[in-house]
């Protein structure tokens, strides 16, 4: 049977999401070798290439940012899914549906603070949240219908935390006097995810650059 990184990533493991065939998010958790429904359903989890999590792969284009499974655990926090072996493709199939139902939810209760310059044209989009899943929203085709109707089709994001999304138009935006607030949340995160600036649009999501100067 292939293994879950194989299964979850594709075949050639490389982590790129298309929204005409996005393959996303049902309650399930590991029990042995296969999973199972459970009240205790996974995440899909924005992270810092410092976590170094079992089952992960980086964004495309990323050195930074990664993306893995997570399940909530009795002390209230998130702990990432183990690597198992065996685990069926209908059962991962399950999972990313359960996913995609919850993070579209998600999605629709966001509130997003709508910044303006003097002259009341929209700058950005801040969205700050608790919960640390509000991230992973971006990858809801929903999240770049809500806010090309703002900014246009090509969107740049900044995902210092996981419970923190900046989000600017492509060109003329705001964000180079954003860049220490920026940097400063994810400092000051206790969920923190990089630096780097990604490229939201029909292509996909992929990662640009970082604003952070000794990022290599």
């Amino acid at each position: 049977m292939p293994s879950l990184l194989r299964l979850l990533f594709g075949k050639d493991q490389r982590l790129s999401f298309h929204f005409g065939s996005i393959f996303l998010l049902t309650g399930i958790l590991f029990s042995g070798n296969v999973l199972r429904a459970d009240s205790a359903s996974p995440e899909l989890l924005f992270g810092g290439s410092f976590e170094r999590p079992p089952i992960h792969r980086f964004l495309l284009g990323s050195k930074r940012t990664l993306l893995y499974p997570a399940t909530l655990s009795e002390g209230g926090h998130y702990e990432a899914l183990p690597l198992r072996h065996g685990v069926g493709e209908k059962s991962w199939g399950i999972f990313l549906k359960g996913w995609r139902e919850r993070a579209s939810l998600r999605l629709a209760t966001l509130d997003p603070e709508i910044v303006r310059d003097s002259r009341g044209v929209i700058q950005m989009a801040v969205i700050a949240t608790d919960d640390p899943c509000t991230s992973s929203c971006v990858l809801i085709p929903g999240f770049l219908k809500r806010f090309s109707a703002l900014f246009g089709p090509e969107l740049i994001l900044a995902i210092p935390a996981r419970n923190k999304v900046y989000v600017f138009p492509k060109l003329a935006n705001s964000l180079p006097a954003m860049v220490q607030a920026i940097r400063d949340d994810y400092l000051i995160s206790p969920m923190p995810v990089s630096t780097e600036l990604f490229e939201l649009s029909k292509k996909g999501l992929r990662a640009i650059g970082n604003i952070d100067p000794e990022a290599r």
